[in-house]
């Protein structure tokens, strides 16, 4: 776990980290004050239009490497938990409802289609009393996703789209819904649940997904990289809402370059502090006409997410 607080440490760690990228040193020309987070963001922008560049794999991970250290000590600000950072057009970033965190999150395309994500946590504790934690993606060594409960430093990485705050009993967990581009073949959706230990420290799962008699610590759906897969959270009946994924044909079973929307929707409702599994939601809207739902070739009962992928790599075609 990296964790950034202290305003004196902070201040020594944000002098460090800017003098460490020379290029970007973010002086003003009036007694050397560094400049305000505006002209951080400016550079930051910059240097994430060299991520997504068609410059070389090596370049761009200098880029990277930079935007780290610079998106790093220009969080460390308290100012930054509310500032918008409008120009950063390729990061996730979050914040709950009840303005105690915030989430920045990007992917970082490697050789081959694969995927690298990054991230920050900042937590507000109290008035001006604001924690950074750095997110490390460590998705690779996770043997069981859909069970394991995970840190900072083994981070499940995904690029986070939304986030809601849920409460049962005084206590206050998070949900977050992610995006994994995965490889060349196919891409996942996650459901996460952030909750905070001892010393605060960030948490992710928790066994509180029921899906009939199998209880899971979050969700992990897989498909086809050709597709897209909707997954949404609904305020006003806490209900996480998503396509249903099937195979395109039987033999393609658990072979999840092949999976996609059946044109039916399944959700987890909150209940008495767990997310309960129900199938065939009525989506449409009721002052329309009813919709009969499209069949897909292959309706399989059970939910794609309670299968295995093999590493997150597509199985071999059955023959």
């Amino acid at each position: 776990m990296k964790l950034y607080s202290g305003m004196y440490h902070l201040r020594i760690l944000l002098c460090i980290s800017f003098l460490s990228i020379s290029p970007l040193v973010l002086k003003s020309q009036e007694g050397g004050k560094l400049l305000s987070i505006r002209a951080a963001e400016d550079s930051l922008a910059s240097l994430m239009k060299q991520i997504y560049s068609d410059n070389s794999i090596s370049s761009k991970e200098i880029a990277n490497n930079n935007f780290i250290v610079l998106l790093r000590a220009t969080l460390i600000y308290n100012d930054a938990f509310d500032y918008p950072f409008d120009s950063l057009k390729h990061i996730g970033k979050i914040k709950s409802e009840d303005k105690k965190i915030r989430i920045f999150s990007w992917n970082f395309p490697q050789q081959g289609g694969y995927q690298k994500y990054y991230g920050f946590i900042l937590l507000k504790k109290g008035k001006g009393d604001i924690q950074l934690f750095e997110l490390t993606d460590n998705h690779k060594a996770i043997s069981n996703p859909i069970k394991d409960i995970l840190g900072t430093g083994n981070w499940m990485g995904a690029l986070y789209y939304s986030i809601a705050d849920i409460s049962y009993k005084g206590k206050t967990h998070y949900v977050l819904l992610g995006l994994d581009f995965n490889n060349l073949f196919s891409s996942k959706k996650i459901i996460d649940v952030l909750t905070f230990g001892k010393d605060f420290e960030p948490i992710f799962g928790a066994n509180i997904f029921q899906v009939d008699n199998v209880s899971l610590s979050r969700v992990v759906f897989e498909f086809s990289a050709r597709t897209n897969m909707m997954l949404r959270y609904l305020p006003e009946t806490k209900t996480i809402v998503f396509d249903h994924l099937s195979p395109s044909r039987p033999d393609f079973a658990e072979n999840y370059q092949f999976y996609g929307s059946d044109f039916t929707y399944d959700g987890f409702k909150f209940d008495k502090g767990k997310w309960v599994y129900e199938r065939d939601l009525d989506l449409r809207n009721s002052k329309r006409e009813p919709v009969k739902p499209r069949e897909s070739p292959v309706k399989f009962p059970d939910p794609g997410f309670l299968y295995k992928s093999k590493g997150g790599l597509p199985m071999q075609i059955r023959k």
